[in-house]
């Protein structure tokens, strides 16, 4: 199954001295390589976006929009939960024969990991349970993502634009972090045949490289070419 050697949690950046709304921190795991959580506002609400997260069987990045409909009480609900490492259930869908209900499972597959999954349950006691959706990330890293959440909150407000759908974003090459439009992004130009486009700060600048040999752990071929381009051309 593999293990969470340790996570690196990026405090909040920002360059104007206003408050920021976005956090995100990296896990990195034995087998599974990096593993992100990103925070942020999102219109009048918040955004958790899960990358990588294991979507009908596939790796790929999953937005989850938490909506503001009580004045901010639901996500410090939400945020009190993940900082205290404590189950919380966001909420339960009814379908035919089915329901479907999106929770966060502390101490989920194993102790010191948490869960954030969609998980469908079948009226049969003798059904099958199955995740959809589901992300793992160490227990800690869940923690700093509460805190966060909860710093964002109270800057939350009704003049917010509306966000009714998660905002576009695309995924760093050299992390697979998900880059959004109000996310720093970075084009490496001449340091190949080609430019590399959509680098996070992180990549950019060569400490994504540098965690990465010190923590030891598997890199994707693809991700580790492009991480190689950017040092040579730091150099």
């Amino acid at each position: 199954m593999g293990r969470h050697k340790q996570h690196k949690p990026r405090r909040p950046r920002c360059e104007s001295g206003q408050p920021t709304t976005e956090w995100f921190g990296t896990a990195f795991h034995s087998t599974r390589g990096m593993q992100h959580l990103d925070v942020r506002q999102s219109g009048n609400g918040i955004l958790i976006t899960s990358s990588p997260a294991e979507i009908d069987g596939v790796l790929a990045a999953w937005p989850l929009r938490l909506r503001n409909d009580d004045d901010g009480e639901g996500l410090t609900e939400v945020g009190a939960a993940l900082t205290a490492g404590r189950g919380h259930v966001f909420g339960v869908t009814e379908g035919p024969g089915h329901r479907t209900v999106l929770a966060f499972l502390p101490d989920h597959p194993e102790e010191g990991v948490g869960t954030l999954a969609r998980v469908r349950t079948p009226e049969d006691p003798d059904g099958d349970v199955v995740f959809e959706r589901s992300a793992e990330r160490p227990m800690g890293l869940w923690a700093e993502a509460g805190e966060n959440l909860l710093r964002i909150v109270p800057l939350l407000g009704p003049d917010a634009p509306p966000a009714d759908e998660p905002e576009d974003c695309l995924l760093c090459p050299g992390c697979y972090r998900p880059v959004y439009e109000s996310s720093s992004s970075h084009t490496l130009i001449g340091a190949g045949p080609m430019p590399v486009i959509g680098l996070c700060r992180l990549c950019a600048e060569g400490t994504t490289l540098r965690s990465l040999r010190q923590a030891d752990v598997p890199v994707d071929p693809q991700q580790r070419a492009v991480l190689e381009t950017v040092a040579a051309a730091l150099v």
